[in-house]
């Protein structure tokens, strides 16, 4: 590039420096020839007049004897002719031989009585000649010819003396152009390459490129190119962690985003979106308009028809029923136009299983207190009508009346105990347990429950060295509703087995009956809040349906997971487990919400992954 500029340089300073050297030369050159040739005119014609004083009365028989003499004298070709043309003498040939110059133009015009000039090609010698004619006394006239060739070379010495003048004067011109030219140049190409650098990207400029060179100007503009640099640096990290931020704001987000121009086409989205539509294409520029779901694509089309936001809810049945509340707002350009659409998917889901929870709970509560309230004011109105003083029921109803206030009691208990796990009202003292001790603890409590029923109650051996870390009063309330629950469904002469395995993580409590088992349909629903397999059977036991529940928000308090294996007819074993170290809170906030339902937006870490993996004992191996 540097001999690129270079040349182009010497082309525009150089060159017109050496056509000005030489017309100088070819101007100084034609004068110098112009005042040689002028000089020698004159000179010649002053020879000439001496030449014709010089034969002033000598016979015309004499001419040709004198003319070499004169000839020498006057350094030039002497020819002497008559008025009628004739040669009379001629110091280079012979006149007898030369034929008539009566129409020589020189001789022409010295008849008239004027010196006369004249450059033409001699005939008589074949050589072009400076010819100055003078006339003569008495007729004719004298005339005097230099050959043109001493001229000529005699300018050709001038002209090579010019030229060595000019040579001399012009290289040293031409070499400092050379030399002013190869810095400005290479001061150009170093500005040229720090600006292809900037249009390139490379923002990382040294302080020191290009070099400094001799024209200020150009070092100005180096400088301010790199000022420039720095400049688009600085903004163009910035825009970096703008974008990053951006970038990972998006895809850190729970909610799903989609933007598309005004064509459908896609234009961005965020991980959470392919969770959503994990069937539909979400490469870029594909067209919205070619999903299976036609009601994202409607929503897109309304707010670019229409230009301006929308909001309204979506569901998908397949492969699990998702709803999402969508926002659609239009990206406009100044005048006004819609370039683009961005839309806002929030996954409703949790918020629709919660709303149906809070109305089956209402509904549930309320059926669950219309039961024993209904049987105590109808007792206590009977009583009140005088049937207080009937000996044969009184005591009876009194009873019924108390069995129902029991009941309102414990539902009322349980449904305090469930509240404050849930709003985390209920503080926890996680210390270290013997296992073994649990275990005793919780069968020596349930005894004789079972004795009454006949059940027959076996806890398996479990080494006393084991503990665990937890909290005994939730630990021990979980066994009890485990163990009354199989007590409860658990038919006479049955039995129940309580034990516990270690695994790697954590530690597995199960409780096995051989009661009447759960259907398969029911195992996923146990656990929720007033859920019962047989209702009717249920409250005659006594249940508030509550248990379970409790069960499972106390085990999920301590970092664990609860789950059942059960065949009718057959009996039922109830599993949770206990992790050997604590897992944050917030994990186990995590895992509750895995348990209850999985979040298509979200992907647990594999730190988390890790926390939550049970890799204990297969309950099936348990003797």
């Amino acid at each position: 590039m540097t001999a690129r500029i270079f040349l182009k340089l010497g082309l525009v300073t150089i060159l017109p420096l050496l056509i000005t050297a030489v017309a100088v030369l070819l101007s100084v050159t034609r004068i110098t020839i112009a005042n040689l040739e002028s000089g020698l005119e004159t000179s010649l014609s002053e020879k000439a007049r001496l030449v014709e004083t010089t034969l002033e009365g000598l016979p015309s028989g004499e001419y040709q004897g004198v003319a070499h003499d004169l000839a020498q004298r006057a350094q030039a070709r002497v020819t002497i002719i008559d008025a009628s043309g004739t040669v009379l003498a001629d110091s280079e040939a012979d006149p007898l031989q030369m034929e008539n110059h009566a129409t020589r133009p020189e001789f022409v015009e010295s008849l008239v009585g004027e010196t006369s000039v004249s450059r033409r090609l001699s005939s008589t010698v074949g050589m072009d000649f400076l010819y100055v004619a003078v006339p003569m006394d008495g007729g004719g006239a004298v005339r005097l010819a230099l050959p043109l060739e001493e001229v000529n070379a005699l300018a050709k010495s001038n002209r090579s003396s010019i030229a060595l003048v000019i040579l001399f004067i012009v290289a040293p011109l031409v070499l400092a152009t050379a030399w002013v030219a190869r810095r400005i140049s290479s001061q150009i190409s170093g500005i040229v390459s720090l600006s292809n650098a900037i249009a390139d990207g490379d923002f990382e400029i040294n302080e020191s490129f290009p070099e400094r060179g001799n024209l200020r100007e150009l070092n100005d503009l180096a400088a301010s190119l790199r000022t420039t640099a720095g400049k688009l640096r600085t903004s163009f990290h910035q825009l970096q962690e703008e974008r990053s931020r951006f970038v990972a704001a998006v895809n850190g987000i729970g909610a799903g985003i989609l933007v598309a121009d005004r064509r459908c086409h896609i234009v961005l989205h965020n991980p959470a979106i392919e969770m959503m539509f994990p069937d539909e294409d979400l490469s870029k520029q594909a067209s919205l308009n070619a999903w299976k779901n036609k009601n994202v694509p409607a929503i897109f089309n309304y707010a670019i028809d229409h230009g301006k936001s929308c909001t309204t809810e979506l569901s998908v049945d397949s492969p699990t029923r998702r709803s999402w509340r969508v926002t659609c707002a239009p990206i406009t350009s100044r005048k006004g136009k819609t370039q683009a659409v961005a839309a806002v998917f929030h996954d409703i889901t949790e918020l629709e299983r919660v709303d149906q929870m809070r109305r089956d709970f209402v509904i549930n509560v309320s059926h669950e207190l219309r039961t024993p309230l209904a049987s105590i004011t109808g007792y206590a109105e009977t009583l009140m009508d005088g049937a207080i003083h009937d000996k044969e029921n009184n005591e009876r109803f009194i009873r019924i009346l108390w069995q129902n206030a029991q009941r309102l009691t414990q539902l009322t208990s349980d449904l305090m105990t469930l509240s404050q796990i849930e709003v985390k009202a209920r503080e926890f003292e996680f210390l270290e347990q013997s296992v073994a001790e649990i275990l005793r603890h919780a069968a020596d409590g349930i005894r004789p429950v079972l004795a009454r029923k006949s059940l027959q109650l076996e806890v398996a051996p479990v080494h006393e060295d084991l503990k665990i870390r937890c909290d005994l009063s939730a630990v021990q309330q979980i066994l009890s509703n485990l163990l009354d629950n199989a007590a409860k469904y658990t038919p006479a002469d049955g039995s129940i087995r309580l034990g516990a395995t270690g695994g790697r993580e954590s530690l597995n409590i199960y409780v096995r009956d051989t009661g009447i088992g759960i259907p398969k349909e029911h195992v996923s629903r146990v656990f929720e809040r007033f859920y019962r397999v047989d209702k009717a059977r249920s409250r005659e036991l006594g249940g508030t349906g509550l248990g379970l529940a409790i069960v499972k928000h106390l085990v999920q308090a301590h970092g664990g997971r609860v789950w059942v294996d059960s065949e009718p007819a057959t009996g039922s074993t109830f599993w949770f487990s206990l992790p050997f170290e604590q897992v944050p809170a917030v994990l186990q906030t995590v895992m509750a919400e895995r348990d209850q339902l999985a979040l298509p937006f979200e992907r647990v870490s594999p730190a988390l992954e890790a926390v939550m993996a049970e890799t204990d004992q297969d309950p099936a191996s348990i003797q």
